[in-house]
């Protein structure tokens, strides 16, 4: 990805947490815990992207495995 990207998503993320928390304080635990885990998800998908490591994604799989056998398929 392209680092400006990485750099713009890394801030938004940041200003989005530090606006949350003021708000998350009043909300139940079961708010509060899906808040972790999505943040925590998003947090190391960023990281692992910076540090290099490529993560599958479904797109891909369906670009790479699934859309040639459909090709194969109609255009026969």
């Amino acid at each position: 990805m392209n680092k400006i990207f990485l750099v713009a998503f890394g801030f938004i993320l940041l200003v989005n947490l530090l606006f949350d928390l003021k708000r998350l304080r009043k909300q139940h635990k079961s708010i509060k815990g899906m808040y972790i885990t999505l943040y925590t998800l998003t947090c190391i998908t960023f990281i692992s992207m910076i540090i290099g490591i490529k993560i599958p994604m479904p797109t891909h799989f369906f670009i790479k495995q699934v859309s040639p056998w459909v090709f194969s398929i109609v255009h026969h």
